[in-house]
Order: structure tokens, then C-alpha cells, then sequence
């Protein structure tokens, strides 16, 4: 089997990009926020399907996965795309700034040295402006598990110069807009962008992302069968059923079909139990590490599993529920319990006194054990 299969998703694409518009009604031009587990094709609809229709479409989309180098800073990250598009376009860009001066922007800018138009410094919404005015494009800054800007203040005022950016380019008389599209593989991480006062996109909503389809089966099962003898064939529903049982995510289903071809009882019945079987050692490994777990440890896994992203540690409510109403969990014990948690990198913290699983993977887990 092959390592991956890309198969274009052209109608989910035009779906997305018809999203951009600034249509009160139909629009989402306040920024359109899309989740979906991990490994289930998102960042590649996003590099081969989403940006190029975009290209075609004449906006100008800026693509920033923050999970592609953890090492570096995601407040960086999104600069250095921003710096990049400056560069790329330094020759419009010079046309403009023939007449005007340099001047030096303060805190929470950028810097970036270009060829023809000299040293530009400003902030992100500097720069996007400049860039839409440079372009007379439409610009799109699609930031890819934009949840890990939270993991810094800079990643995090990085997020609020995003909106502040929004804000001011599509409220203004520029001709063209902004938009924003922000992906992650957890909902109730992504949803920490969106969640209180505090979070730089309160209000906004989250949508699932579209996972692939049968289409996507469709393929695996031709070239699955392009290798088999016309009595071995598997049937695409067949697949299909697999594909869903895993999660839609093509890398299990892949791993599924390598060990279907060494199995002696190749076949439907195979595939079905060695599907169940990844499933069940899965969960089980997950059970096994919380099992490990003190009581507290355990009780605050499963409250956050039922509770997600309104999860408060510290309120009465879950204090009894983590002890007993006549002798509530301690707020001492229940903050030693989180940074344990932490450490053994079973929950995330976004934000002061907020808390979330580390994956969906171990919410599914735990509400059903």
C-alpha cells in the first residue's frame, strides 16, 4: 500500500473558499474557525486543494502550520509567513512607498529587510494592510493548529494583532478584505481562541471540518484491488465500513490493509477483526496509563472528558464531585493532581485557571470507560 493517497476534495474546497465573503448572512468574515481530529487529511486539503483554488480565485492566502517546526515560537511562525509574503512582493510594494518615509514602529512589530523598497518595521496589521494595498488582493491568512498559539505570549498576541487586523482592514474603505482561517485537531483546544472575554476571537464559532469521504475509499479500494485477483477483490462499502470505524483517518486504515495482505484469512471478516483489534489495543493502552492514575487524578480526567472546555477545577460543583459534598476535594490537592497531569502530558493548559484534554482520542476513552 502506499505510504499516503491524495485525493482532491474540489467540492469541500469551493464550499470553504465561497465562505469568504463579507456577506453578513452568508459570509464568515468575522474568521471561519474549523476543527477535526488529527491525521484525518486536513493539513493536505488545506496545502493542495484549499490554497490553490484560493490562488485561482485571485486572493492572495497566507499558510501557517504551527505545528510544523514546535521548536520555534508560533508568534514567529506567523510573522516569518507574513515577513515572507512582504518580500515575495517587495517590487509592488516599492511602487507605493516611493513617497513615504521611514518610520520605525515600537512594541509588537516586526522588522524585515527588502531588496527594493529598503527596511520596513511595523505590526501585523501593518503589514497585512500594506500588503492588500501593494496587491489590490484580497488576502487570507489560514493558520493550521492555530490552537498552539496559545502555548506563548507572543503566540497569543500574535492572535490578538490578527483580529485587531481584521478588524481594521474590513471596517475601513480598503477595497478588498481579510480573512481568517484557523484550523486545529481538537475541538475543545481550538476552542480556547473563542471560549471567554479574554480569548482573542470571543464569540466566534467552531464547525467541523469536512472529513474525507467515500470518494477517498473509493480510491483506496481500486488501488487495494489493482493488486489482487479478481476473486480476492474487496467491495469499496467494505472499506468504507473500516475507514469510519477508525476515525476516517487513512494512515490506521492504511496500517489495517498492510496487515489484511499478511493475514492467511484474507477477506472481509479479516479486515473487520483486525480493524476492531488496533481499536481495542488503542483504548486500551489509553485505559492502562489512567488506571496508573491516583483516584483524584482519574476523577479530574473523567470531569474534563464530560465537561470540555467549561471545565472550572475550582468551583464548588466539581470540587464535591471530585471528593463528596460533605468533604470536597481540596483546591491544593486538586491543583497538585493538574500540574501531575500536566507533567505526564495528559492535559493542556491554554490559559490561567483553564484546563483541556491533551487529545479527543483520550475524551472518546475515557467516556466510555
Amino acid at each position: 500500500m502506499a505510504e499516503t493517497l491524495f485525493v482532491p476534495r474540489p467540492a469541500v474546497a469551493e464550499g470553504i473558499a465561497a465562505l469568504l465573503n463579507p456577506d453578513p448572512l452568508f459570509g464568515e468574515i468575522s474568521g471561519l474557525f474549523l476543527a477535526a481530529p488529527r491525521r484525518t487529511g486536513k493539513s493536505t486539503f488545506l496545502r493542495r486543494d484549499l490554497l490553490p483554488l484560493l490562488e485561482d480565485r485571485g486572493m492572495l492566502p497566507l499558510y501557517v502550520d504551527l505545528w510544523a517546526d514546535k521548536g520555534t515560537d508560533p508568534g514567529k511562525l506567523i510573522t516569518a509567513r507574513i515577513a515572507r509574503a512582504l518580500e515575495e512582493h517587495d517590487g509592488l510594494i516599492a511602487k507605493i512607498r516611493r513617497k513615504t518615509p521611514f518610520s520605525a514602529i515600537g512594541a509588537l512589530g516586526f522588522r524585515v529587510d527588502l531588496k527594493s523598497s529598503g527596511t520596513w518595521e511595523g505590526t501585523i496589521p501593518d503589514a497585512l494592510s500594506l500588503l492588500m494595498e501593494a496587491t489590490g488582493q484580497d488576502v487570507a491568512v489560514i493558520i493550521d493548529e492555530a490552537q498552539h498559539s496559545l502555548v506563548s505570549d507572543e503566540g497569543r498576541n500574535a492572535m490578538y494583532a490578527l483580529k485587531a487586523a481584521r478588524d481594521a482592514i474590513n471596517q475601513s474603505r480598503m477595497p478588498g478584505h481579510l480573512y481568517l482561517i484557523m484550523t486545529g485537531s481538537h475541538r475543545d483546544k481550538l476552542s480556547a481562541l473563542v471560549h471567554d472575554h479574554q480569548a482573542p476571537f470571543f464569540g466566534a464559532s467552531i464547525r467541523d471540518f469536512p472529513p474525507l469521504g467515500p470518494e477517498y475509499t473509493q480510491a483506496i479500494t481500486d488501488h487495494l484491488n489493482s493488486r489482487l485477483s479478481e476473486t480476492a477483490r474487496l467491495d469499496a462499502s467494505v472499506i468504507e465500513a473500516a475507514f469510519d470505524k477508525l476515525g476516517r483517518r487513512p494512515e490506521r486504515l492504511n496500517a489495517c490493509l498492510r496487515d489484511l495482505f499478511l493475514d492467511v484469512d484474507f477477506g472481509e471478516a479479516a479486515l473487520e477483526r483486525l480493524v476492531d483489534a488496533r481499536i481495542a489495543a488503542a483504548k486500551a493502552q489509553l485505559l492502562s496509563e489512567i488506571a496508573s492514575l491516583s483516584p483524584l487524578q482519574q476523577g479530574i480526567l473523567k470531569l474534563m472528558a464530560e465537561q470540555g472546555i467549561d471545565f472550572a477545577p475550582f468551583s464548588e460543583p466539581s470540587r464535591e464531585r471530585l471528593g463528596t459534598p460533605e468533604n470536597p476535594a481540596s483546591k491544593g490537592g486538586i491543583q497538585k493532581a493538574l500540574e501531575a497531569l500536566r507533567d505526564k502530558g495528559l492535559i493542556w493548559r491554554p490559559g490561567i485557571g483553564q484546563y483541556v484534554l491533551e487529545s479527543a482520542e483520550l475524551a472518546l476513552a475515557l467516556q466510555g470507560s
